[in-house]
């Protein structure tokens, strides 16, 4: 969607990824392949390489981190030495995602957040097991079935009913807008519990809910200095909006809320990273309710070209596989979308769609 964004603003863009999707290649004027999207695993070396020829080249004046860096700020700090990084610092990624550091200074701003602890809690039943340094939710199971130990990000959250939901803002340092508010689409996959499958947005929030999370905002990017895109993800809690986790960077939340300011969301973001103000960038009122949902494999199979020209053929489908792309049970194969006017419309059509893509899927595999 970053590719897709950047090009729909008039600019020219670059795509580094691990999918090669046919409608990124189709944005991007190139791309360069960063590592297994089969393992969701990104290549540093790869990543550091392109980056070195593309400044070489010298057609390319800056990179956007999008997700997978969470456990890798010294990627960032190389992959930045190397061509500018249009986006928060590395050094403020990291401590963002250090939950021994992050969640103390949270407390000390008096922002209201999940409950989290560092060790494990003395009652496991109720807590959550999870690990900063990861993304997507499939690193999050409950407590008491969670393995012992874990790396530098692992830590345990409580857990807390509620709608779960996430903003996507802009900021320049210290004032910020807010793009969009979304419910997340959160179901379980397999033995994950808690995947992140997309969102439904905008929604609009309560009047006092809407100012705590405006207060929360403000509170965040003032004290970190937030530039750029940024999401966080929140429990719609019936005392109001609880944090769970930030995200300092551009979130999938983009392909909801991609044309509230003229030009995309890609380009508003790398305009304030190179310090244009806010009040200079023209934001537009959001029409409608959109949604994005990812589909995943309900078999092992193959894409085969009917297949392959069928999802091409939806202009609600996304994140297209190549003809010839093998996949596993639960592997990501797309993704869809839906516009309407009620949430509930929103839903129902992300639902078909999602059926119809699985049954397509499914019968590409059955016949290979």
């Amino acid at each position: 969607m970053l590719a897709e964004s950047v090009t729909a603003g008039g600019a020219k863009a670059v795509a580094l990824d691990l999918f090669g999707d046919v409608d990124t290649r189709a944005a991007a004027a190139a791309w360069h392949d960063i590592g297994s999207g089969a393992q969701l695993a990104l290549d540093g070396a790869a990543l550091l390489d392109a980056l070195a020829r593309l400044a070489d080249e010298g057609e390319v004046g800056a990179w956007v981190a999008g997700s997978g860096f969470e456990a890798r700020p010294d990627l960032l700090a190389r992959g930045a030495a190397l061509l500018p990084l249009l986006g928060n610092p590395p050094e403020l990624v990291r401590r963002v995602r250090t939950p021994g550091w992050f969640y103390p200074w949270l407390a000390a701003r008096r922002v209201p957040h999940a409950a989290v602890s560092v060790v494990p809690p003395v009652q496991l039943e109720g807590w959550l097991s999870k690990d900063a340094r990861a993304c997507g939710g499939w690193h999050v199971r409950p407590a008491l079935t969670a393995v012992p130990g874990g790396g530098a990000g692992h830590y345990f959250q409580r857990r807390i009913e509620g709608v779960p939901m996430s903003v996507l803002f802009l900021a320049d340092g210290h004032r910020w807008h807010i793009a969009g508010i979304a419910r997340q689409k959160i179901r379980p996959l397999g033995g994950h519990q808690y995947v992140h499958r997309g969102g439904v947005g905008p929604i609009d929030l309560p009047a006092a809910a809407l100012d705590a999370l405006r207060a929360m905002v403000d509170s965040i990017v003032g004290g970190l200095g937030l530039v750029g895109l940024n999401g966080i993800d929140f429990i719609l809690h019936e005392d109001g909006p609880l944090l769970i986790e930030l995200n300092p960077r551009p979130t999938a939340s983009v392909a909801l809320f991609d044309d509230c300011v003229a030009g995309g969301l890609l380009l508003a973001h790398a305009a304030v990273c190179r310090g244009a103000a806010l009040d200079a960038l023209r934001f537009l009122p959001l029409r409608g309710v959109r949604g994005s949902e990812v589909v995943f494999a309900p078999r092992a199979g193959r894409i085969d070209d009917e297949t392959a020209d069928w999802l091409a053929a939806q202009g609600w489908c996304h994140d297209l596989p190549a003809a010839g792309t093998a996949h596993a049970w639960g592997d990501p194969v797309c993704s869809v979308s839906a516009s309407a006017e009620s949430t509930a419309e929103v839903e129902r059509l992300l639902a078909e769609r999602r059926r119809a893509v699985m049954d397509a899927v499914a019968h590409a595999a059955s016949a290979s």
